[in-house]
């Protein structure tokens, strides 16, 4: 008789894979072949949050388990340290738990098929570069980059990655950039540079003079970010953000060293200098994303996207995944820009997400009936007007996904869309199969009368570290 536990472990594991994490603790407790089917997807992602991190001193850590079973390392593919457990002393600084970092050192150095590393904590990652080394099998990494120039060296010497993602880098990593991207010039698909403009030590005007020392300029310079890109002319992915010396027209200017372009970001700044146009060739880009800064008033940044869109529409035909994000002002996205974008790409854009911005109501209805192929919608949901929302929208066919974005413009707890407003979008939206909000997951479910219905995902999604300006951040639901 064929049961469960008769399965082979192979199958079983193909099964849990598709199995949320806190249902499949519960299912390894079923029996031991459970246990063994479940292991491998229970260990392939070890994730370090908050929450454990205040709870250090009551929970066991999950390397401090690997270290007591060291066969579960053979399953770890991907460890992300969002936050450490730190000291609870009266008379220091609060510094990173030094046994937590013992142990999460040593867990690192055994996980032999590591791929994926991310820690951009700062002040920690550096704990952690010894036991990346000789790691044949590591392929991308998001760390935070301010490194001394010993610990640079260290970083330089991983040479196979095929994802970089750095995040405040100090200078002395900006200026070996150009020397490891020739090292990794084979093997480098996607590179990330967010915020490169800090010092790896603070010293004033005065302290510089006294010790005699010339103040170094630990900005992403133009030159540096053409040194580096003249190296990676298969590069896919290139997304340069919020470094203060290099904007949409430096990055433009530049992106014909890398014309296998697939998805691109960057900063626009109110003071720039004109674009040079005509812009290289991107045949092979699909997604767009764009850090628009709003400073001044009135501030010149609607013009600068509507022209940005005019030469891109020649360079870059294709686009059909586009993100924009506004700085922390309430603004709203005004109707010539939507007109535009909707006439350059409207028959191609599948995804689209405004962040941090609101869009008219007219915006809205243009974008869902001359988008054709629009699976997409990340906007802020007008909570007290859904069910007129639900009108602007039933003219995409094809929207299958809506996510309601938090402007953060509201003072106090923004409420949460209920069942009736969310019945209501799927009703007059009935392509509408998934709406996200305040990390609730409604889903369209058929009935005991076949009629599709709203329901709780129980799979609560986890808060995304992705950065929003990647293509991962806008396909993931």
């Amino acid at each position: 008789m064929v049961s469960a536990d008769n399965l082979n472990l192979d199958v079983l594991e193909l099964i849990f894979a598709y199995i949320s994490a806190h249902d499949l603790t519960s299912v390894s407790l079923v029996s031991r072949s459970f246990l063994a089917g479940a292991v491998p997807t229970l260990y392939r992602t070890i994730v370090y949050r908050l929450r454990e991190a205040k709870a250090y001193d009551s929970i066991m850590s999950p390397f401090v388990v690997l270290l007591a079973h060291k066969g579960l390392t053979k399953h770890v593919r991907t460890i992300d340290i969002q936050s450490v457990p730190r000291t609870n002393h009266l008379k220091i600084r609060p510094q990173p738990h030094p046994i937590f970092m013992r142990d999460c050192r040593k867990a690192i150095e055994l996980c032999s098929s590591l791929h994926t590393f991310r820690c951009t904590e700062s002040n920690v990652f550096p704990a952690f570069l010894m036991a990346l080394q000789q790691k044949p099998n590591l392929q991308s990494i998001r760390i935070n980059g301010n490194l001394t120039t010993e610990q640079t060296k260290l970083l330089v010497n991983m040479t196979a990655l095929s994802e970089v993602m750095l995040e405040y880098s100090s200078w002395n990593l900006v200026d070996a950039l150009p020397q490891w991207t020739e090292s990794l010039r084979r093997t480098l698909n996607t590179l990330v540079l967010y915020v490169c403009a800090i010092l790896s030590f603070a010293l004033s005007g005065i302290a510089y003079s006294v010790l005699g020392i010339q103040k170094r300029t630990d900005h992403l310079s133009e030159s540096t970010l053409e040194s580096v890109l003249k190296e990676l002319p298969e590069l896919s992915g290139l997304h340069v953000i919020q470094c203060p010396h290099v904007d949409h027209v430096v990055v433009l200017g530049l992106v014909s060293h890398t014309p296998e372009l697939e998805s691109l970001s960057f900063t626009t700044l109110e003071k720039s200098r004109p674009l040079v146009t005509p812009l290289p060739d991107l045949p092979c880009l699909r997604h767009l994303a764009v850090d628009a800064r709003y400073h001044m008033s009135p501030s010149p940044t609607p013009t600068i996207l509507v022209t940005l869109l005019e030469h891109l529409k020649i360079s870059a035909p294709g686009i059909s995944s586009f993100t924009m994000k506004l700085s922390e002002r309430k603004i709203t996205i005004v109707p010539s820009f939507i007109n535009r974008l909707i006439e350059v790409y409207g028959s191609y854009l599948k995804k689209v997400a405004f962040l941090d911005c609101s869009l008219e109501n007219e915006s809205i209805k243009k974008l869902s009936q001359k988008c054709p192929h629009l699976e997409r919608l990340d906007v802020s949901i007008p909570i007290r007007e859904a069910y007129s929302f639900g009108d602007l929208l039933s003219p995409a066919k094809h929207l299958t996904t809506l996510v309601d974005v938090d402007t953060h413009t509201q003072h106090g707890i923004r409420p949460s869309l209920s069942f009736d407003v969310v019945q209501t979008l799927m009703q007059k939206v009935p392509s509408l199969k998934t709406l996200v909000s305040d990390r609730r997951v409604w889903v369209a479910e058929l009935d005991e009368d076949m009629i599709l219905t709203p329901k709780l995902d129980r799979r609560l999604p986890l808060r995304s570290r992705a950065s929003w300006f990647l293509p991962s951040h806008i396909s993931s639901s």
